[in-house]
């Protein structure tokens, strides 16, 4: 029988499909979805609503938002649900920046720790088995090619009723993976011991079959 206090992480970069494929997996078996992007998106959101400059210890003090995880990850500011609002190309690149200060990703980190400590949960993000949870039982790593993953990300944005060009969907994707993989703290990398896998040309339903298979063999194992 499968264990249900399983921590289980999938880290990668933007359009490798980790949020389809760990919310799939997440209903699969029957545990919780954490999307961490979501978190430093609504946090990004919060930041640029503020009229005058700020400073972050007295911003975070002053946060007043909420992450409700179920199928989809969930964000409230103020109340306010704000979950549409946050998957925006400015969104997106603001919490690129904003996701490189130390204080920020302290503060998020320890409500994701906070989230998923008790197991039962699968944590997709760019540092959840590298930084979040080094010691989760099992850590996945998604990629695909960089024309499959701007591919992905345009039909996501297409669906959402926002309008882009491909070729600034790939320059976004590309910004967004040197400033991931350059930055100073948590920086996008494999982590120790995570299974890498190459999504390029696999559907979503597939690359789950796989992870589930992995999962079951994993447990087997150990």
């Amino acid at each position: 029988m499968l264990r249900k206090d399983l921590i289980i992480t999938i880290d990668g970069p933007s359009g490798a499909g980790k949020s389809t494929v760990a919310k799939m997996l997440a209903r699969v078996l029957n545990y919780t979805y954490l999307d961490t992007g979501a978190m430093y998106r609504g946090v990004a959101y919060a930041f640029m609503k503020e009229k005058n400059p700020v400073e972050i210890d007295r911003f975070l003090r002053n946060l007043t938002i909420k992450f409700e995880l179920k199928e989809e990850t969930r964000v409230y500011l103020d109340g306010e649900d704000i979950s549409e609002h946050i998957r925006s190309p400015e969104v997106s690149r603001f919490a690129s920046q904003l996701s490189q200060n130390t204080k920020i990703r302290e503060h998020l980190r320890v409500l994701q720790r906070k989230a998923g400590k008790s197991g039962g949960v699968v944590l997709e993000g760019r540092d959840t088995g590298s930084v979040v949870f080094p010691d989760a039982h099992i850590k996945f790593y998604l990629d695909a090619d960089l024309k499959e993953r701007a591919r992905r990300r345009y039909l996501e944005l297409v669906s959402r009723g926002i309008n882009s060009e491909p070729d600034n969907v790939q320059e976004e994707i590309l910004k967004r993976d040197r400033n991931d993989s350059e930055r100073d703290i948590a920086p996008l990398i494999v982590p120790d011991g995570a299974i890498y896998i190459d999504t390029t040309g696999i559907d979503a339903a597939s690359v789950v079959e796989k992870l589930q298979e992995i999962v079951r063999n994993c447990l087997l194992g150990g």
